[in-house]
């Protein structure tokens, strides 16, 4: 497994979403690949805090409209036309 591949799995690793197969391979690289290993801890940290946040209601429909507006470009930055 390459860096890349794991990266493309990781949503899946971190949500439990892989056959056995896969994440034992994931689990093999990251246990050889210190970067790896980093990245699969922060982004499992990462979703387990923002899993523990508490609900909020709806956002004021201004501040929302500006939100959307500011991350618009980076959704659809790389995507394929």
């Amino acid at each position: 497994m390459t860096c890349d591949e794991l990266l493309a799995l990781l949503c899946d690793y971190a949500n439990g979403e892989l056959v056995v197969e896969s994440r034992e391979t994931v689990e093999f690289h990251i246990s050889g690949c210190e970067r790896c290993g980093v990245i699969v801890h922060s982004y499992s940290h990462t979703v387990r805090v923002a899993r523990a946040l508490p609900k909020c209601g709806s956002l004021p429909p201004a501040f929302e409209a500006r939100l959307r507006a500011a991350i618009e470009p980076e959704l659809t930055r790389d995507k394929p036309a």
